[in-house]
């Protein structure tokens, strides 16, 4: 089996590393570039973290692994829910690998806490809570990661703030520092035939100052450009410097993978689509005085949003973080501020809880939601009437149609799981507008800039640089998938490849004869198939929605 090592940077993009390579800053990855392949990877719908993670690792698209998002309606309620690996129903490359016999080592990939057994390490990845001590395969392997790193972290602990960049990449600097030396120790430990390592600060960066970057964004400030620039440059430089370090440790026979699960670009606005769903009738206020006086404060003002930024400016937004995101304070807030437990669900016809350059909307559908409005045969005129709103939804500020195309989750996907999609997506106008997916009402507008802790979201075209044996050498690919990535990792590990994945070996990668000499093999899928998958959960583990909010996953 040949030694495999994929380095992912979650959310990176050639629009950036591209004018990097050009400076001279990023020898290493131009290095790989021109001794290997290079080319943008298309991401899955929606564009996320949790579902293009997936697919990266399984070959399979959301309606066939089961991820659509990190977030979803939690089982038997309105409340939001995480997914994790329990919810991850297919195989991984990893688990393939060990199956065969070859040693893993799988650091911090997205949806795979709780850990899994493998023939290896794993430390799990983002959504793991903070104080967890069951994120390593085996267990004893946290202890001997506190001996390396006692400071080591999966993600960093303090949300975003605009009043603490300095701070805010002090930690990011510390936390990614931490991860390369436990990765490059684990390294010398054993004879891994695949190496998986998911590097999160770098969305985590793009998503906080993108705008100190980027001239043309709205909230750009040449002071802070001046004074920040160059050390988010000088962070990429820290990334270059460890793919150099262990492309180096794996030697010349490795094949050295770097990918990203989708890209990024700047954010400007946000759509909050329930408000807009309750203007339409479409969601319905529940009668009873509590809710109506809410709703009213609500339009006057009193919002989450609006009180975080009044906090922020008082020098207070220290103390939301304490308290919005925990159980006590989420309690709290959804006693005193507007909220889903406001709806009257037996009148409501949809909502919206997933959100980023793709919108995602239910039908509040009988026998399947728990207060479920519409009945089977009521649900095409509901989803009809649902994308005819959103189509009609108009920029509050020049008129313009503010939605350009809304589809039916059969158009996106066709696999077994189709039926837990969004019934809905909807696509805005511009990727610099993006669609808030709360579960809750944060603000009272319906089109509002995006918030102060956010100036980027993803884009659908990540990034793909790859060398090794058979591979071509300095060119340039196209058509590379998400889903694509796990063939190909099969095939240069020299292992057979399931039978009916949704992505498929790109023979444009390889070297003229390379295929003819060796012909990729296939097995059932069937055969190592898993089927069951665990519940939605609850948000009881609020380090996990803290750093999700503060992150920019959720509002």
């Amino acid at each position: 089996m040949r030694k495999t090592i994929v380095i992912g940077l979650d959310g990176a993009t050639f629009d950036l590393l591209d004018p990097l390579m050009e400076r001279g800053l990023l020898p290493n990855l131009k290095g790989l570039a021109d001794r290997g392949i290079r080319g943008k990877l298309r991401t899955v719908i929606p564009p996320g973290t949790g579902p293009a993670w997936s697919s990266i690792v399984t070959g399979l698209d959301p309606s066939n692994h089961g991820i659509f998002d990190l977030i979803v309606r939690a089982t038997g309620s309105y409340n939001l829910g995480f997914l994790n690996a329990e919810s991850l129903r297919a195989p991984t490359v990893w688990d393939l690998a060990g199956v065969f016999g070859g040693k893993v080592l799988v650091l911090n990939v997205p949806m795979t806490y709780p850990p899994r057994e493998v023939n290896g390490y794993l430390v799990s990845g983002l959504l793991t809570p903070a104080a967890s001590e069951r994120c390593t395969y085996p267990p004893d392997l946290l202890g001997k990661i506190r001996e390396m790193e006692p400071g080591y972290k999966i993600v960093p602990a303090q949300a975003f703030s605009p009043a603490r960049i300095g701070a805010f990449l002090d930690e990011l600097e510390q936390v990614f520092d931490a991860k390369v030396r436990v990765m490059k120790e684990l390294l010398k430990q054993g004879d891994w035939r695949f190496v998986m390592q998911v590097f999160n600060e770098t969305d985590f960066l793009q998503h906080a100052l993108w705008h100190v970057l980027d001239r043309e964004h709205p909230r750009h400030d040449p002071a802070l450009h001046g004074r920040y620039a160059e050390r988010i440059y000088g962070f990429y430089g820290r990334v270059d410097a460890m793919i150099g370090d262990v492309a180096a440790m794996a030697g010349d026979d490795a094949s050295i993978i770097v990918i990203s699960d989708h890209g990024h670009g700047p954010l400007h606005e946000f759509i909050h689509a329930n408000n807009l769903f309750i203007e339409k009738g479409i969601m319905k206020v529940k009668q009873d005085i509590r809710s109506r006086l809410k709703y009213a404060l609500f339009r006057m003002g009193l919002t989450p949003l609006n009180v975080y930024k009044m906090g922020s400016a008082l020098g207070l937004a220290r103390l939301r973080m304490g308290l919005r995101w925990t159980s006590k304070g989420y309690r709290m807030l959804s006693r005193f501020f507007f909220s889903f437990s406001d709806i009257d669900w037996k009148r409501s016809t949809g909502y919206a809880i997933s959100g980023g350059v793709y919108g995602g909307v239910f039908i509040n559908l009988k026998d399947r939601e728990p207060q479920g409005a519409v009945d089977k045969e009521g649900y095409r005129e509901a989803r009809e009437r649902l994308a005819k709103v959103l189509m009609g939804m108009r920029h509050p500020g020049d008129g313009g149609q503010l939605v350009t195309e809304v589809l039916e989750r059969e158009e996106v996907y066709k696999g077994r799981f189709t039926h837990e999609a969004p019934d809905l997506f909807f696509l805005p106008r511009d990727p610099t507008v993006g669609v808030f997916g709360d579960f809750e009402f944060s603000s009272n507008r319906i089109v509002e800039p995006a918030s102060e802790v956010i100036s980027a979201q993803h884009r659908m075209d990540g990034i793909f640089v790859a060398a090794g044996k058979d591979l071509k050498q300095g060119a340039e690919v196209e058509g590379m998938r998400v889903i694509d990535v796990a063939p190909l990792l099969l095939y240069i590990m020299e292992l057979g490849i399931p039978e009916g994945l949704d992505g498929k070996l790109n023979e444009g990668l390889f070297a003229e004869g390379a295929l003819g000499r060796r012909p990729p093999s296939y097995f059932k899928l069937e055969d190592v198939l898993a089927t069951a998958g665990g519940d939605r959960h609850t948000m009881e583990d609020e380090s996990i929605k803290e750093r999700l909010k503060g992150l920019g996953y959720i509002s």
